[in-house]
């Protein structure tokens, strides 16, 4: 399962067509336009619960990186630290587990 969901980030990453957001500002923004949300272990606890109720009320998933934000950050091709990223599209997961 964590691996569809680095394979997706990397491909988002790489596309270049607007698929791929990073930063809670940004994600708190354009909540209603995302698929599905990733969070680093190193995410804030005010920030956390504030991304956890945006994303109930528009209905996206969340999903918990394993690593830290210098490692998500490597992971979308960023030379800095991120510990949100948001993509549009299906889930990985959900759309792994409807393949079953």
């Amino acid at each position: 399962m964590l691996k569809t969901v680095e394979k997706a980030i990397k491909e988002s990453a790489s596309g270049g067509e607007n698929k791929f957001k990073c930063g809670h500002k940004e994600i708190l923004q354009s909540m209603k336009g995302l698929g599905f949300i990733v969070l680093s272990r190193s995410v804030d606890a005010t920030i956390r619960r504030r991304l956890d109720q945006e994303a109930a009320i528009a209905g996206v998933q969340i999903h918990q990186f394993e690593g830290n934000s210098v490692e998500l950050g490597k992971l979308c091709g960023m030379p800095f630290r991120v510990s949100v990223v948001g993509l549009k599209g299906a889930s990985p997961v959900t759309s792994t587990l409807d393949g079953k």
